[in-house]
């Protein structure tokens, strides 16, 4: 036997410094025994230690005699799992306390009772000190007691703050090698794989969490993943393999690597041809990806649409991929053979694919296509003479309007994009706001802003409680300089003390319903709107009242950020820059934080290439967010990568058209590659969008230089 070092094993034992463990261990009850139980075993194992001599052998037959006691402990153990009542729960933790305490008499070189000590101590008591010290003395008897790593490893988890705001580095580095020794006892352990897999995705280590995830895949399912759920949130099966899959799909995406995501996710839409959620992950990826490189990776997916002729939802996603990779025409084939089918015999189901095949046509910009075929899905429906709407067809027709509209003013037609909204009017009725609201936006996108104030005003007039006109109200006078009329709306809300109720859950276990408008997030809009006006002392100092309301971590955060973007347009750089490092270094895979700061220090011109790894970042994260594209378009440009910043500021303008930064930039990225009349076209559009003064000037006096 090797020696151990007894009083290693002592001071580790006596050692403390831990943090309490805020919940138990599922299917645990509540905690039965207090601290004065705690102390006792500390004591009793300590003095079995200092007893031990590792000169000496233990017998087999005092062997047997331990493993004899350390089953009766773990029949006790059982049994107090089972029981209902406290006193119940606490005699059988005590009885089974007693019992292993009693094999470790008999052979302190027992790990396992060591190890049941620490289930014991995590399942009765808040302090880890005992349980995490067991289990270390388990692991220095016996290096390969997956009992021990595994408690151990829990706990470090727990004390490394993985989903907390900061990471602590070092039980971070303990618990990833804790786990990495329960897979090397355990290879298809579930848990250990998927607790490394959300460790390196937090830290930012690509190619191992994709490592681990496929592990995952391949893992058990658990018995027990209650202690699981402890540490990540989250539902019952969300440790089972099948979870691993889409998040397996997701850090392939993130890492780039979007055929291989494209191919697993087919393999996983075979399986659940209906999955929405798989179906929306494909569009993601295959977006992202190389059209020419992607083609062969959706081939697989032609074949369960065949395997399926009758899911129009599974048709449709199919052709708009179809489309998306440049077949158009076999997208239109597909969706005009199967309308074919239908028109008869499905009326519903043929006016969907009359709606799929109008989207087909908008993502070629064949926009006279996209908007017959729009057409059609109403006719098809009998919506285009209809006396009466049912729910259904009411949402079904103000969807396709919305397309129909949408593509208009793509075309930059607005003649016939109005002619819509009032046939829109008359087919929904009057006390509709559809009409009213796309009219509304439609005057803002071509820049009629004081018409669309106008409309806002009137049916605000209607309802002055309803928060959303009332926002949008402030938001035009904002836009149309007179942003102070629209700060005091928004402070007459907060003094009348109205707003949503406190936080509640929708059940019990739903999720918490979201306060929309009440102090904290008003304040918020206030800042919001100072600083699009330009004034960002005042947006600073709303974002400080905000912050003072806030009432939670998370909220603390956005006022944070608030504050940053303030003290930026108030030209307070430092104070900016130090907001946002502060934020990631509590919470380092903050994509919003890491955006903004790799955008502050390009408007500044400086460190162009932290900005771009900054950036970057965030968009892994978040890759289809047109704000941290924008951003990733612009630091190419600040570095001369013209091709890669035309790219992305190309895909920011399809995620969001009415964005006058991205159509600013890409004015910029043309001008500058010497594509004269897409710059006049890109910038003019901008000047339309933005609602500042100074940036509509700026703008301007780029359209009046261009040669």
């Amino acid at each position: 036997m090797k020696t151990i070092d007894i009083g290693i094993l002592i001071l580790a034992l006596l050692g403390g410094g831990f943090t309490a463990f805020s919940q138990t261990t599922a299917p645990s009850p509540s905690p039965v025994i207090g601290s004065m139980t705690t102390a006792r075993t500390f004591e009793e194992v300590a003095k079995i230690l200092a007893a031990y001599d590792p000169a000496k052998d233990i017998t087999r037959e005092r062997r047997q005699q331990a493993y004899g006691k350390l089953f009766e402990a773990e029949r006790f153990l059982y049994q107090m799992y089972i029981q209902r009542s406290r006193a119940a729960q606490n005699l059988f933790a005590e009885q089974s306390r007693a019992s292993l305490i009693e094999t470790l008499r008999i052979d302190p070189t027992l790990s396992e009772a060591y190890v049941s000590l620490a289930e014991i101590s995590l399942l009765t008591s808040t302090d880890l000190d005992e349980a995490s010290s067991l289990c270390r003395t388990a692991i220095r008897f016996n290096k390969n007691s997956i009992g021990g790593h595994k408690f151990l490893a829990r706990i470090l988890t727990k004390q490394s703050g993985l989903r907390g705001l900061q990471m602590d580095d070092k039980k971070m580095a303990e618990a990833i090698n804790e786990w990495k020794e329960v897979t090397r006892l355990d290879p298809r352990s579930a848990e250990a794989w998927a607790l490394l897999s959300e460790f390196y995705e937090r830290t930012d280590r690509k190619q191992e969490a994709i490592d681990s995830l496929r592990k995952w895949v391949a893992a058990s399912s658990p018995l027990d993943a209650g202690w699981f759920r402890q540490i990540v949130g989250g539902r019952p099966e969300e440790i089972s393999p099948d979870e691993a899959q889409p998040r397996l799909s997701s850090a392939l995406v993130r890492a780039g690597r979007t055929e291989e995501a494209v191919d697993l996710l087919s393999q996983m839409l075979a399986d659940d041809p209906d999955n929405s959620d798989y179906m929306a992950q494909i569009q993601e990826a295959v977006e992202l990806a190389d059209p020419k490189n992607i083609a062969k990776a959706i081939q697989p997916l032609r074949q369960i649409v065949l395997s399926h002729p009758g899911s129009v939802n599974l048709l449709s996603f199919y052709a708009s991929i179809e489309a998306k990779v440049g077949n158009i025409d076999d997208a239109v084939k597909m969706l005009g053979d199967s309308f074919t089918k239908l028109q008869v015999s499905d009326r519903v189901a043929a006016a969907n694919l009359q709606v799929a095949l109008g989207d087909v046509y908008v993502s070629s910009n064949r926009i006279k296509d996209a908007a017959g075929a729009y057409e059609k899905a109403l006719m098809t429906r009998g919506l285009d003479q209809a006396a009466t709407l049912d729910p259904e067809e009411r949402e079904f027709a103000m969807t396709v309007f919305d397309k129909l509209i949408t593509a208009y003013k793509r075309a930059n037609r607005i003649e016939e994009a109005k002619a819509v909204i009032l046939r829109a009017r008359k087919l929904l009725g009057n006390n509709d706001l559809f009409a009213d609201r796309q009219l509304i936006s439609l005057y803002r996108e071509t820049g009629n802003r004081a018409e669309a104030l106008t409309i806002v005003h009137t049916l605000r007039l209607r309802d002055l409680d309803d928060v959303t006109l009332m926002r949008l109200e402030a938001t035009l006078l904002m836009e149309t300089g007179q942003v102070d009329k629209g700060v005091e709306l928004i402070r007459q809300r907060i003094a009348s003390g109205k707003g949503d109720p406190p936080p509640r859950r929708s059940d019990s276990d739903g999720p918490i319903q979201p306060r929309l408008d009440d102090e904290f997030s008003n304040y918020i809009f206030i800042s919001q709107l100072y600083s699009q006006a330009g004034r960002g002392t005042d947006a600073a100092a709303a974002a400080d009242r905000a912050y003072a309301v806030a009432g939670s971590e998370e909220r603390r955060q956005i006022a944070k950020l608030m504050a940053a973007s303030a003290n930026q347009k108030a030209g307070k750089f430092a104070e900016a820059e130090a907001i946002l490092r502060d934020i990631l270094k509590r919470t380092p895979g903050n994509p919003i934080a890491m955006n903004n700061l790799g955008y502050f220090l390009l408007e500044r011109d400086d460190r162009y290439q932290e900005a771009l790894d900054l950036i970057s970042r965030a968009v892994s994260i978040d890759p289809t967010n047109p704000s941290y594209l924008d951003s990733l378009g612009w630091a190419y440009f600040k570095l001369g990568r013209l091709d890669e910043a035309e790219k992305k500021l190309e895909e920011a303008a399809r995620h969001d058209d009415a964005s006058a930064a991205v159509h600013e930039h890409l004015g910029d990225v043309y001008r500058k590659k010497g594509n004269i009349d897409l710059a006049r076209n890109a910038w003019k559009k901008a000047t339309l969008l933005t609602s500042a003064a100074a940036d509509f000037s700026r703008i301007k006096e780029k359209i009046d230089n261009l040669k």
